[in-house]
């Protein structure tokens, strides 16, 4: 028979007493090297937990909330970058004024900031009427009526409709401005043997009556340019900035789509006619609402403001004409700051100030919060009637004096202020108190506690809104 044992013999003795033993070396034995437990990632809830603590801020670790509280952190503030093209003079001279591109832009920017007591109310009551597409009698109306359907889902979806179409509809001009860049860059980007044939591709758009040629221009799109830019990606493996803004691009062929005057009149019609047939809104209050969306409508097209104006063409040169690397980088970090305070997220209105007044400069941000608190008196009586609580905080920068801080708290109409002011003022805290006791007085203002501090570190409005949490009452409009 044929011998299946199959024996595999060694040329090294074998010795029972391991000193003839292949020595292992621990670190190649390991599949990974030892982990230093400082840098081990911690559990989410635990991460969740120490941010709570560390900011004083209130948000579900499940949410996109909290990744928007992570980037606060290191997003740029306002002010430091205001101060630097306002107070700044070594910057100023040794930057701005050297610059071909925002030198004379600069100069029609601080004439535009000369301001007395009612070009500031104007300034500051055009950025609050205008903060939000959704604002006015008529979107006032809509949140009183969700504030009283909070739990019916059909509602918010009827309403989430109408509100992305609205807001793609009142904005198909930046949709457009935005897609012509996409292309720009898109072109920029392209090897130079297919700029060409993308360049014929793109000068098919009628971008010139764009309002009647929609459809035309969303078949282009999905049709040619797209499929055109998929077949380089694909063939050449290109996954750098091209795919950005193609993602930005098909983002705004989304808003086009949802930008047509038949799918803003379909969800405007479905949107009455739940008030009225399901919500049971009589025809007087569902006239009064109309007329007011159309008030809201004309009244958004024709308001502007020249300081605004100036200030935003100021900060768009800087970034996308000057050569200037310093100011580009100040003008990004702006940007970048405005954009942060106008988030969804944050809870809070945000206005602020440039001015030159009588040839001095100042800067100063304005946040406000309102509360809605039962008092202790209708807790006893298991009432619950809740009244507003308002917070305000108030920064200003003045040229060759220093820097202010004021919190102010408005409830049950009386007035508690806390004002920082700078080491100049340390030892007038005493008369400052006084005059401004005198001047509350004398408006009638019930005063609650006045504290006057030095002001050793600038606070951030995170800081001291430390009760910031997500909406519960919100509606997605994301489109």
């Amino acid at each position: 028979m044929i011998d299946n044992d199959i024996r595999i013999k060694t040329n090294a003795p074998i010795n029972d007493n391991g000193v003839n033993k292949l020595k292992i070396k621990t670190e190649e034995s390991l599949p990974f090297d030892v982990v230093d437990p400082t840098k081990v990632t911690k559990p989410a809830k635990q991460e969740s937990g120490n941010n709570t603590n560390n900011n004083g801020l209130k948000y579900n670790s499940d949410s996109v909330f909290e990744k928007f509280i992570q980037a606060l952190k290191n997003s740029p503030v306002l002010s430091e970058g205001a101060r630097k093209i306002l107070l700044n003079n070594q910057f100023i001279n040794h930057n701005i004024k050297t610059d071909p591109v925002l030198s004379t832009l600069f100069e029609n920017f601080l004439k535009s900031i000369e301001m007395d007591g009612n070009e500031i109310l104007n300034f500051l009551k055009f950025q609050q009427n205008s903060n939000t597409k959704f604002h006015g009698d008529f979107f006032d109306s809509l949140r009183n009526i969700l504030k009283s359907n909070l739990n019916n889902n059909d509602f918010k979806s009827v309403l989430r409709n109408f509100l992305k179409s609205y807001d793609c509809f009142v904005s198909v001009d930046e949709t457009y401005t935005s897609i012509q860049s996409s292309l720009k860059n898109i072109y920029n980007t392209l090897p130079q043997m297919l700029k060409q044939p993308f360049s014929d591709l793109v000068d098919k758009l009628i971008l010139d009556n764009y309002s009647n040629s929609l459809d035309i221009n969303l078949t282009m799109l999905k049709n040619e340019i797209i499929p055109f830019i998929g077949r380089y990606i694909a063939k050449m493996n290109d996954f750098g900035p091209v795919r950005d803004y193609v993602s930005v691009l098909v983002h705004n062929m989304v808003r086009l789509e949802s930008s047509s005057k038949e799918n803003f009149s379909t969800d405007l019609d479905n949107l009455f006619d739940y008030l009225k047939f399901n919500l049971n809104i009589g025809d007087k209050e569902l006239q009064k609402i109309k007329l007011s969306l159309i008030t809201n409508y004309e009244t958004t097209k024709t308001i502007k403001n020249d300081s605004i104006d100036s200030f935003i063409k100021l900060i768009e040169s800087g970034i996308k004409d000057s050569n200037n690397l310093v100011n580009k980088g100040v003008m990004e970090e702006i940007t970048e700051s405005l954009l942060f305070s106008q988030n969804v997220n944050i809870p809070l209105t945000h206005m602020f100030l440039p001015l030159n007044y009588n040839g001095m400069f100042m800067f100063s941000e304005l946040w406000i919060s309102k509360n809605y608190e039962n008092s202790k008196d209708n807790e006893k009586k298991n009432k619950y009637e809740p009244s507003e609580t308002y917070k305000i905080f108030l920064t200003f920068d003045i040229q060759n004096i220093g820097y202010f801080e004021t919190i102010l708290v408005l409830k049950d109409s009386k007035v508690s202020l806390e004002i920082s002011v700078p080491s100049s003022f340390k030892n007038h805290t005493k008369s400052i108190k006084s005059d401004i006791s005198k001047i509350l007085i004398d408006k009638n203002i019930t005063i609650s506690d006045i504290y006057i501090n030095e002001c050793i570190k600038k606070r951030r409005f995170n800081e001291v809104f430390n009760n910031l949490s997500e909406r519960k009452s919100g509606v997605d409009v994301i489109v």
